[in-house]
């Protein structure tokens, strides 16, 4: 599959705090400042060879290395977030089913946490059944400098908010198997078909 590359400025990811008593101007914001859908290829190396340590919902360890068995769709979000987290992973669930049983095979839905500190892996077991993800869905964490170092990778802007909350830029991101990022999907409730198409692409390979 042929890739496009684009390099996409920091300023054009839109940030929408998380705490819940600027939800409504962060909704208001996200429906007046639509972002477009754009192919991109952010990093010039697999992300695959970055050395951090993670630990999913079961307590296992891991390294990014440890999803090159499929295609990942992979965002950055936070579990205590109220407003934009959540029409993330709908946006993934949405791109999830789109897919029959047999193509689900190939793929894998990743959450990275933003917040390490709450985020253990008995907060996602939590998190998993309250937005009812299955086996196929990963959620990891990890420490300070594994998550700066993943948000830098996947161009993703994280800004702490005194109460707890991020500020933080919306993006789903698709990850070949060679942990190349193959395309993103920037902002909130967008029309996926192109994310579905790539997919379909890789799936194909």
């Amino acid at each position: 599959m042929k890739k496009i590359i684009l390099t996409l400025s920091f300023s054009t990811l839109l940030l929408f705090s998380c705490k819940e008593k600027e939800e409504k101007d962060c909704c208001k914001k996200d429906k007046s400042n639509t972002e477009d859908i754009s192919k991109s290829v952010l990093f010039n190396e697999s992300i695959h060879n970055l050395e951090s340590r993670w630990v999913k919902q079961n307590k296992d360890s891991m390294s990014l290395g440890n999803l090159s068995n499929k295609i990942t769709v992979a965002a950055m979000v936070f579990t205590h977030c109220e407003s934009a987290c959540p029409r993330i992973v709908a946006d993934i669930q949405r791109i999830e089913k789109s897919f029959t049983p047999e193509e689900l095979k190939n793929i894998q839905f990743l959450l990275i946490s933003m917040d390490p500190l709450r985020d253990t892996p008995e907060r996602f077991i939590e998190f998993s059944k309250e937005y009812q993800l299955n086996d196929d869905w990963i959620c990891i964490s990890s420490d300070e400098n594994a998550t700066m170092e993943i948000a830098n990778v996947l161009n993703v802007r994280i800004k702490p908010l005194a109460g707890g909350g991020f500020d933080h830029s919306n993006v789903i991101h698709l990850i070949d198997k060679k942990g190349n990022i193959i395309f993103q999907q920037n902002g909130l409730a967008q029309e996926p078909a192109e994310m579905v198409k790539e997919i379909r692409e890789l799936i194909r390979e």
